[in-house]
């Protein structure tokens, strides 16, 4: 009987679970990730790290003025936001900067202007977008340049020929519920390395909320420790009493 119990406990359990489990494998806790650039190396160009990044937790704003580095190049600000709440099980995070140079070698090059990610999570799921206001990448003459979309549909992608492709507002989620977007991402031929170039990238991710722990008034706590071991005494004494008046068999 017994084996029964506990076989169709675990079978209304189960059911249990399958019925009220998120549709993801949610995160124990919110997280968020947000970077203006990274590029790996190609032609001679070093790569670049994320730059510049902020991570939740803690979150907050990083920023940094100016950069020449690797393929990119401006003047403007490039700033990376994170931020969350435990108790909401929500995160958030954002990556922007007004303009950019993309250098491409002999190959060509790239403007682009008001970058900018968005993610947003709650435990439910995360949405987010990735836009530009214009971007132009011009080629080798006579091959006229390709103009990129403003605010393209997710995962807009544009062949450029003899650099590879470019990937406009591209968004993934994975297992956990996590949403990844960039604003930009370069593939480039296998010719130059297969090199990945990523502008604009915000990642954020859901949790349960956090179940407060209730706080206990000292006046009750005290109140109920002394019940407690008013009551403890009180056993000890009646246990003590009732074996000093147990009768004690007479010798046959």
């Amino acid at each position: 009987m017994r084996t029964r119990f506990l076989a169709g406990s675990a079978l209304a359990a189960a059911i249990l679970t399958s019925v009220a489990g998120p549709a993801y494998a949610a995160l124990t806790s919110p997280e968020a990730y947000a970077y203006v650039v990274s590029a790996d190396a190609f032609g001679g160009l070093a790569s670049v790290p994320p730059t510049p990044t902020s991570t939740y937790p803690p979150g907050g704003t990083t920023t940094l003025v100016g950069l020449s580095a690797g393929p990119f190049a401006t003047n403007d600000t490039l700033t990376a936001t994170t931020a969350g709440d435990p108790t909401t099980g929500t995160s958030s995070a954002s990556a922007t900067v007004d303009s950019l140079g993309v250098d491409f070698g002999p190959l060509g090059s790239a403007a682009l202007t008001g970058i900018n990610s968005t993610c947003n999570a709650t435990p439910n799921g995360a949405t987010g977008s990735g836009t530009i206001a214009s971007g132009t990448v011009t080629l080798p003459f006579p091959l006229p340049p390709v103009t990129l979309q403003a605010n393209a549909p997710a995962n807009t992608s544009v062949s450029i020929p003899g650099i590879g492709t470019v990937v406009l507002n591209e968004q993934t989620t994975d297992a956990d519920g996590v949403l990844s977007v960039n604003a930009v991402h370069f593939t480039l031929l296998p010719a130059l390395n297969g090199a990945n170039l990523i502008i604009g990238h915000a990642e954020c991710g859901g949790a349960p909320p956090a179940v407060p722990i209730p706080m206990i008034n000292a006046q009750v706590a005290s109140a109920t420790g002394a019940t407690v071991l008013a009551a403890g005494l009180g056993i000890v004494y009646l246990r003590r009493r009732n074996s000093g008046n147990a009768t004690t068999p007479a010798a046959g």
